[in-house]
């Protein structure tokens, strides 16, 4: 094995995790927890096998850090996006709309999310930090709600779950759903001119909820 593998002696260590964790991220994605090889991450990472319990413990400390990476990504670039300053409307309207793109960018967020929904959430439950920051955007929304209540913006007030429940729904549904319901509308789904009409439809949809 050694003579497959890069002599980390010179590599960075956030080097040799980061590629660890966008290594394990495309394994876990494609083949789960249980299928998932440390053997094809390392090669695809071109580290040591040691690195992997070095950093991060085991297989499943591996698999559970590719969670909360993948968490703590989506989570920053929201709280580090300009739009929460915004008039409520534009700053649901704007919440939406990067909602919309990053999930399209990001197809690892959602891999990962469909293989811990199958397993009922098993590893994602034992990472804090994951329902820490949520709690963090959930208290964003809720004071650009009260603002828009405030102001008059909006007339319906919902729980900031709720909403944000609401948005992560539509703006995935068509990516989950994009091989049937292609076939099912007649459509590509992942066309541009189809997800630039989507993700202005589910703005509207939105602020169509709070404005009622």
């Amino acid at each position: 094995m050694e003579n497959l593998l890069k002599d980390e002696e010179t590599d960075s260590p956030l080097g040799v995790q980061e590629r660890l964790l966008a290594a394990g991220a495309a394994e876990f994605v494609r083949h789960g927890f249980q299928g998932g090889s440390i053997s094809a991450i390392v090669k695809e990472a071109d580290c040591n096998v040691r690195m992997v319990y070095h950093y991060f413990g085991n297989k499943l400390g591996l698999y559970r850090a590719c969670i909360e990476r993948v968490y703590a990504h989506l989570r920053d670039a929201e709280a580090n996006a300009g739009f929460w300053m915004a008039p409520p409307a534009e700053a649901i309207s704007e919440l939406v709309r990067f909602t919309f793109e990053y999930m399209l960018d990001h197809p690892e967020f959602q891999g990962l999310m469909r293989i811990e929904n199958m397993t009922e959430g098993m590893h994602v439950r034992e990472v804090n930090s994951v329902s820490d920051r949520a709690a963090r955007l959930f208290q964003k929304i809720n004071t650009v709600l009260d603002q828009g209540v405030s102001d008059g913006s909006f007339r319906h007030r919902p729980d900031a779950g709720a909403l944000y429940l609401s948005i992560l729904g539509l703006c995935t549904i068509h990516i989950t759903n994009r091989h049937t319901m292609s076939v099912v509308m007649g459509l590509d789904l992942a066309a541009p001119d189809f997800l630039d009409g989507r993700r202005e439809d589910v703005v509207r949809i939105i602020l169509a909820s709070l404005r009622q």
